[in-house]
């Protein structure tokens, strides 16, 4: 998915961008899902359980929806690794200011998608 956050600290725009992708998740009923950022501190704050009482009114909801029924994944993924990421931020979100859900790459993006799968493939293992 792609939207356009704002012009806001990116600690707090990436935190909302995985809140944004959980909610979106679970409306569709996926019961198991892998979260990737390039964000260290962000996966190591919601991974080690800062989240729950942290002041950021994101992260207390993120913890929120982990704590639902289903399985989340998070994982620190190398900026490397994450040219689609990349390529959305730079290119789609200043097109779009509310949720655009992509059920298939756009076609500009399938080669990027098939790179980042090859590199992520050989990154570590989830870490919760």
């Amino acid at each position: 998915f792609s939207r356009l956050l704002g012009k806001e600290a990116i600690f707090k725009i990436e935190t909302r961008a995985i809140l944004e992708g959980l909610r979106l998740a679970w409306k569709k009923g996926i019961h198991q899902l892998e979260v990737e950022s390039d964000n260290v501190l962000l996966i190591e704050t919601i991974v080690e359980g800062v989240a729950e009482d942290n002041q950021l009114m994101e992260l207390r909801r993120i913890h929120q929806m982990v704590c639902r029924g289903w399985k989340v994944c998070f994982r620190h993924l190398p900026r490397t690794h994450n040219a689609v990421v990349d390529h959305m931020a730079k290119v789609m979100a200043s097109r779009f200011t509310e949720i655009q859900v992509f059920e298939f790459p756009p076609h500009s993006m399938r080669d990027l998608v098939q790179e980042d799968y090859f590199r992520s493939s050989k990154a570590n293992e989830p870490i919760y």
